[in-house]
């Protein structure tokens, strides 16, 4: 699964093609699932929930469209949390699928050994969140988290939820740049090819409807 910064950084490139109007609403459901995490990383039996997760992938989608088809009729005037929140899930499936495989083969080529590739990983999404943080997270969207308003939303109390966004502003990022270097096999490129995947799926979700 992705970092905070990535799926912020899918947020904030496709709020435009989501016809998003709320874009603190709509960051703060893009990474609101993770806030289980806010005391360490949380056991499979909370975290699971959260991300209507399921270790079937296709399974794991149905999960995302059947919560839409239900839910979307109690988040009128706050879709865009919705949104945001269905972005979330569906950014780390399509990681999953997409992005990290092509990570794993790419530092097995560099050299590294199958039980070093989960902390390698991490690493290098570190990295890759030094590299990827700039103007637009520090200017655009951490000022419109700070505004947006948090939401209970699936298994997510407000309480965690509020806790982790305070976090992600202010210590998250200091702690993340304690990781140095450049990202070694980590790039836009990858990020792009979950985007289309997550714009294909959510445009999909939502004409369901009509």
């Amino acid at each position: 699964m992705p970092s905070a910064v990535v799926h912020l950084r899918v947020a904030y490139d496709l709020k435009k093609k989501l016809k998003v109007e709320n874009n603190g609403q709509f960051y703060i459901g893009a990474v609101s699932p993770d806030a289980v995490n806010i005391d360490g990383f949380a056991d499979q039996s909370i975290r699971y929930p959260a991300h209507l997760r399921s270790l079937d992938y296709e399974e794991w989608k149905e999960n995302v469209r059947s919560f839409f088809t239900k839910e979307h009729a109690k988040w009128a005037g706050r879709e865009d949390h919705l949104k945001g929140f269905l972005l979330h899930i569906l950014t780390d499936i399509y990681w999953d699928e997409i992005a990290q495989p092509e990570m794993f083969k790419a530092l097995e080529t560099l050299g590294a050994k199958p039980e070093e590739l989960r902390d390698l990983k991490w690493k290098e999404l570190y990295r890759f969140n030094n590299k990827l943080a700039g103007e637009w997270l520090y200017d655009e969207v951490f000022p419109d988290i700070k505004k947006g308003e948090c939401f209970a939303i699936g298994t997510v109390d407000t309480v965690r939820l509020r806790r982790y966004v305070e976090h992600l502003t202010t210590e998250y990022m200091t702690s993340v740049k304690a990781v140095d270097g450049e990202p070694l096999v980590c790039s836009m490129a990858m990020v792009q090819k979950v985007e289309a995947a997550c714009l294909h799926e959510l445009t999909s979700i939502s004409n369901s409807l009509k």
